[in-house]
């Protein structure tokens, strides 16, 4: 398709969104470009599919050499940000969650107008089709979200579920609806069918089929092409193939890693940053690839015995969760994250083992997204800078003190049989590994989890260093805080690099209705326009910004 309307950058959770929405208008032509590969209806791949998160094991649906430095004055070590259609939605732990609230109301404090908790909550109404909400919900959506029943909750889940409410937290039955301090079923972006992402529930074979839809998978925008100050479209490479397509307007919904990036190499940025590197400034832009956040989480490893053991024919991962608020000055309710994994593996092993995770939902540091050469081929430089913030650290270790109280409580206690603190890498990468190599370990996993019980310990504390064992119902060795803070890696949630806000504020990047500032034909609709991480996983967020967004590009249009 040459000359669309609207040339989308970007087939994740808000390109496929906005693909599918803005090409309703049979007189608007959507041309969507994804650098991974499709996924048509017909030809899911079964580990996308997959209820447990097998697809985050597959490195092909993965930018390549991507880095990521987690604390000032750290190595850069690799940092997975998904590369297929439907973006995270299609390789994510399928968590659903809104946040509080009080997240939306603060973007529309930071400049965001039309984007409070009072906008923005009939958005997630309409686009959710949750399972357990039933009547109470006005409007049945495209997006289905259900929960684990309770008589499938593995035994060591049910044990801390009668912890936390012996100590004073309430049960919470549907924590989107009714957001707050409590115990919580996880919903969870799923059905009978699988694991729900954008390209499966927005791009259905009804809609690739519009006459004015053109999709193009396996191809990445190495230039956005201008003509002064105005956007024109953008160059594509194909394979070999170099493509130039003329849009009327270009739309980057490339993550908040990729869509600054994006912006950088086209000149748009911090000026005396892109002289540095030899780009030429086209539009003096400070905020663009700042005020990057993420989520930092930790992870305790369970070994389990038979009865306290997700059953082993369920295809699950998260089961529940804790929302607790730190009560720190200045911090927001609601800000820390506890989460319980039934199984850390799709073969027959991964239930003998379970996680409790904890995690701050609300960190007020931020880092920077920056690139070290003009080059596309180049992969951006992403800096976390995680708990540069005094508020933060603190706060991240409430939330494992929390945990760790839970793991040591007699009744909790007696579900497991030793518990470890993990090191700072994604977690399922620590007992999965691919191919034929992956099948050997299967089976020394499957010997050491069955093995007497010092042995057990021996050989799995040696291999998760600097992780290590912490204790069971027997004893505990206490853990320092600065052996907490180092196990604290960041969740595949980064936001905020190209952020909305007022025009007069430097480190604004789009408008309330996405438009680059000062730019014209070109917007952002993605993670990156959150002026503030909210405290939930950011995949329903991300999509309820691009249906919000594609309701104020068609409400110009009209």
């Amino acid at each position: 398709m040459d000359n669309p309307d609207f040339l989308i950058v970007g087939g994740g959770s808000a390109g496929a969104v906005l693909a599918a929405r803005l090409s309703e208008d049979p007189s608007t032509r959507v041309l969507l470009v994804e650098a991974g590969r499709d996924t048509p209806p017909d030809a899911i791949p079964d580990d996308i599919t997959d209820t447990f998160p097998s697809s985050s094991l597959n490195a092909d649906y993965f930018w390549p050499g991507l880095q990521a430095v987690r604390s000032t004055g750290g190595t850069a070590r690799p940092y997975l940000q998904a590369r297929v259609m439907g973006g995270g939605s299609s390789v994510m732990g399928m968590w659903a969650l809104r946040g509080m609230p009080s997240d939306y109301d603060a973007w529309a404090a930071a400049g965001a107008s039309g984007w409070s908790w009072r906008d923005v909550e009939p958005v997630f109404r309409r686009l959710e089709r949750d399972a357990d909400r039933g009547r109470t919900q006005t409007a049945s959506g495209v997006y289905p979200i259900q929960r684990l029943p309770r008589a499938e909750w593995p035994g060591f889940v049910l044990a801390m579920e009668r912890e936390a409410l012996g100590r004073g937290l309430c049960f919470i039955d549907d924590m989107n609806e009714r957001p707050g301090d409590g115990f919580f079923a996880m919903p969870l972006s799923q059905d009978a069918q699988g694991r729900a992402t954008s390209a499966r529930c927005y791009l259905s074979g009804s809609v690739r089929r519009r006459s004015n839809l053109a999709i193009l998978p396996e191809s990445t925008v190495t230039k956005i092409d201008f003509d002064g100050l105005r956007v024109c479209g953008a160059t594509i490479r194909r394979s070999n193939a170099t493509l130039q397509v003329s849009a009327r307007e270009v739309i980057l919904c490339a993550g908040a890693i990729h869509s600054p990036a994006l912006l950088l190499r086209a000149g748009i940025g911090p000026a005396d940053d892109l002289k540095a590197i030899g780009i030429a400034p086209r539009l003096d832009r400070a905020g663009v690839g700042r005020n990057l956040q993420n989520h930092p989480y930790l992870h305790f490893g369970l070994t389990l015995p038979s009865h306290a053991r997700l059953q082993q024919q369920l295809r699950r991962f998260a089961v529940a969760g804790i929302r607790l608020s730190s009560g720190q000055d200045g911090c927001p309710e609601g800000d820390l994250l506890l989460f319980m994994i039934g199984r850390v593996s799709p073969r027959p092993y991964g239930t003998h083992l379970a996680m409790l995770g904890a995690a701050l939902y609300s960190p007020c540091s931020r880092g920077q997204v920056t690139l070290s050469g003009a080059r596309p081929d180049t992969a951006p430089k992403v800096e976390f800078r995680m708990f540069e913030d005094p508020r933060d650290a603190p706060r991240m270790l409430k939330a494992a003190r929390f945990a760790e109280s839970l793991l040591l409580a007699d009744k909790v206690a007696a579900t497991y049989d030793d518990a470890f603190l993990l090191p700072p890498v994604m977690s399922l990468h620590q007992f999965n590994r691919p191919g034929v190599a992956g099948n050997l370990v299967a089976l020394a996993v499957r010997a050491v989890l069955n093995a007497p019980g010092p042995v057990t310990r021996r050989i799995l504390s040696r291999r998760i260093r600097p992780g290590r064992w912490v204790g069971n119902r027997h004893r505990h060795s206490p853990i320092s805080d600065a052996e907490l803070i180092a196990a604290a890696a960041p969740m595949a949630h980064p936001v905020g690099t190209c952020t909305m806000g007022r025009t007069a504020d430097p480190m604004a990047v789009v408008d309330d209705h996405c438009r680059v500032h000062g730019v014209a034909n070109l917007r952002v609709v993605d993670a990156s326009v959150m002026p503030r991480i909210p405290s939930a996983n950011t995949n329903l967020p991300t999509i309820m910004i691009a249906e919000h967004a594609a309701e104020l590009i068609r409400g110009e249009r009209r």
